[in-house]
């Protein structure tokens, strides 16, 4: 046990002395260098002699360079030696190395030592240095490209902006000989707010959030259909009505929307057009004359069309009418109408193909001028009750239905006639009305109580057969 005692002392005064004699050497080493952690003027010197550092701070003087950083990624430089740079050391490294406590070395705390120096250079050189860069050069200053949206056949896309060098030149030369009296690296001529038309990251933000408004337009698909055909809306179309102004706001063309409107309108009205129609004896004939068919609101369909693009509603619809027909296609009559055989003196009525009126007529009195007129109408109005009063013509009329006028003074249309007792033949040479179609109390009601309110056609034709 007493060997083992005196083992341990023996092992603990040897590592004593052991450490002793590191720190007195490492003590020793920073008598006569610099701690660690020792910066001056921003450089790291630890662990270095005083003449180790003034031959470094000497090193830098003659290798120094100022690095000027430029808009759109240009570099240059202006080196001590083009301006003929002096560097005088007006501290004292001594004094900042007997500040420091050597015998505490492992507990040096960083510190950044400021030595004072003073810089000197050839004023002229440096006039024709600054003089000589690129950057203030009007050879190679320009006022930069703007990023424009485009189409690309696909989507709208964005080009790359070129910001502009222009410069304010005197603000330069002023940064550049500060830096240089500082002995800075780096000069930024960006954070130095140099250039005359800073980088104007926001507006490039609204450009790309104005970017991907366009192209959520493009993704809008809108299917108007008119019976077994669609007139499709995509971004085939829709990219030639978008347009952005200089604040970045998004134009929909509401006049070439309208022309567009006013194109596919001429393909799918049927107002006023010619038709061939099979009358109730079998016959084809053509009826030409009269406002009955489809006719679009084009003003309301151009908004919305506008609507459904601006809400992204992509969607399938119909138009937007004014007047609507019984069906679609070149034969827009349907199969509930009523037809009027002015030869015939004869009513037809047929409800979704269906016969249910059959009569004789009196039509208007070709004699006086007051012809019943041929062609094919829309059921505009049915009345019951109605006070009929043309001119000294007065009736009170139990109903009345009109397809033709624009006025009361002027309407033309079926009317209940319970003043007459026989109709058809040539009734209406002699008993003819003001243009209107007189049939009997009982057919008159089934009319108006049997078909639709309005909105469906009335044909009239007067061919002899």
């Amino acid at each position: 046990m007493k060997i083992n005692k005196r083992i341990i002392i023996t092992s603990g005064i040897v590592l004593f002395v052991l450490i002793a004699v590191i720190y007195l050497g490492v003590a020793v080493f920073y008598q006569y260098h610099f701690l660690p952690g020792t910066t001056i003027n921003g450089k790291d010197y630890s662990n270095k002699s005083i003449d180790s550092v003034e031959k470094s701070i000497q090193n830098d003087i003659r290798t120094y360079y100022l690095k000027i950083l430029e808009r759109n990624g240009g570099v240059e430089h202006i080196a001590a030696a083009d301006i003929d740079l002096q560097v005088s050391i007006d501290g004292d490294l001594s004094t900042i190395k007997d500040g420091q406590n050597h015998y505490l070395w492992f507990l040096a705390p960083k510190e950044d030592a400021r030595l004072d120096v003073t810089v000197t250079y050839d004023e002229t050189k440096l006039d024709y240095a600054i003089a000589n860069l690129d950057c203030l050069n009007d050879e190679y200053i320009n006022a930069g490209v703007a990023p424009e949206l485009t189409y690309d056949g696909v989507e709208f896309t964005m080009t790359e902006a070129i910001p502009g060098n222009e410069i304010d030149k005197e603000m330069t030369k002023q940064y550049i000989k500060e830096s240089i009296t500082n002995m800075d690296a780096v000069l930024n001529l960006e954070t130095k707010n140099c250039y005359l038309k800073p980088l104007d990251t926001e507006s490039d933000k609204t450009m790309q959030d104005t970017l991907n408004k366009l192209n959520s337009y493009l993704d809008v698909v809108i299917n108007i259909t008119f019976g077994e055909k669609t007139e499709v809306i995509d971004r085939s179309k829709i990219n030639k009505w978008l347009s952005v102004d200089m604040n970045n706001n998004i134009i929909l063309d509401k006049d070439a929307i309208i022309e567009y409107v006013d194109s596919f309108a001429e393909e799918y009205e049927t107002m006023g057009r010619t038709r061939e129609f099979t009358t109730s004896f079998g016959e084809t004939i053509r009826v030409n004359g009269g406002d009955y068919g489809w006719w679009i609101n084009r003003t309301a369909e151009a908004e919305a069309i506008i609507s459904d693009i601006e809400n992204l509603n992509s969607c399938t619809r119909e138009a937007n009418y004014l007047q609507i027909a019984g069906a679609y296609g070149e034969s827009d009559i349907g199969t509930t109408y009523i037809e009027v055989d002015l030869y015939a003196q004869h009513l037809y009525a047929y409800k979704e193909g269906e016969l249910i009126v059959d009569c004789p007529i009196v039509s208007g009195d070709p004699v006086n001028g007051k012809r019943t007129p041929t062609g094919l109408y829309n059921m505009r109005f049915m009345f019951t009750n109605y006070d009929f009063v043309r001119g000294s013509f007065k009736k009170k009329l139990k109903y009345w239905m009109v397809f033709y006028g624009d006025s009361v003074e002027t309407n033309i249309g079926i009317a209940s006639c319970d003043w007459l007792t026989s109709f058809g033949g040539s009734a209406y040479k002699s008993a003819g009305s003001l243009g209107s179609i007189y049939v009997d109390e009982e057919n008159a009601k089934n009319l108006y109580m049997q078909l639709p309110g309005k909105d469906f056609p009335v044909i009239i034709y007067d061919y002899k057969h």
